[in-house]
């Protein structure tokens, strides 16, 4: 299995803007546009855009849970940040303005040191996921998704499904753009996904006992990818035994007796 040690939203973050940054093209656009591999202007280029600001967004929500001190002396510094991704009065086409100017020095290295805070404070955790390798989430999700278009409206709401589906691919999109994002990225949307998950749990009705099997073996594998994904490390007997038990509360809505 491989590990990592900078795996939170504000190493990917640091990243993204350092290549921004040092990017060889003439504006902010065209920077951007290279270092996500999506056109300026296009729906896909907002998509992408739009995972640096969560990751932003992530690392503010990650600071909470920092020693006082040390989140008082990384919160000095989100403003500039929030710039340097948004640019709110920089004309990104203007090829007189240095790409350079987004972020200074300064600013960029407070980012990767709140980084490295956050990993030795929430490693383990899916804010710094242990592990890199996704290949038992994507293949987890992608079961979800299998599981999920076989059910008709008898057995789940429409909209409740469709919901759940949508943010699947999602963390599967995820998982296929992990170079760019980060795996927090990932495990962040994938706890998410669980918690959907739970609360249909609680709404699904006329379950078939081959859905409703299915349902509850698939709960759990999730479950356990994120686990083995976020601490790098294999799920015990007891763990799974233990986790079983939690499945068949969440679950028994749907008929422990199937």
């Amino acid at each position: 299995m491989s590990f990592s040690s900078d795996n939170t939203a504000a190493h990917n973050l640091h990243t993204l803007l350092s290549r921004v940054r040092n990017s060889t093209e003439s504006t902010i656009a065209g920077s951007w546009s290279a270092v996500l591999e999506a056109e300026w202007g296009t729906l896909e280029f907002t998509r992408r855009h739009t995972e640096v600001v969560a990751l932003l967004q992530l690392t503010m929500q990650q600071l909470v849970a920092l020693p006082e001190r040390q989140r008082i002396r990384c919160e000095r510094h989100v403003s500039a940040w929030w710039y340097a991704v948004m640019q709110p009065v920089t004309n990104w086409m203007d090829e007189t303005r240095l790409v350079r100017s987004i972020i200074d020095d300064d600013k960029l290295d407070h980012l990767e040191s709140t980084a490295d805070l956050i990993s030795g404070h929430l490693v383990g955790s899916n804010a710094a996921p242990r592990s890199t390798d996704l290949e038992q989430m994507r293949s987890t999700c992608h079961e979800w998704v299998d599981l999920l278009t076989t059910m008709d409206e008898t057995e789940i709401s429409g909209p409740v499904r469709d919901q759940l589906i949508s943010q699947l691919r999602h963390v599967i999109w995820l998982v296929d753009h992990a170079g760019t994002f980060g795996g927090a990225r990932v495990a962040e949307e994938a706890s998410t996904v669980i918690g959907s998950l739970a609360q249909a749990s609680a709404s699904v009705v006329n379950m078939q006992e081959e859905s409703a099997s299915r349902w509850k073996k698939a709960f759990l594998a999730l479950v356990t990818a994120c686990v083995v994904f976020n601490q790098a490390s294999p799920i015990f007997q007891e763990s799974i035994t233990a986790g079983e038990q939690i499945v068949k509360e969440i679950t028994s809505a749907i008929g422990d007796d199937r």
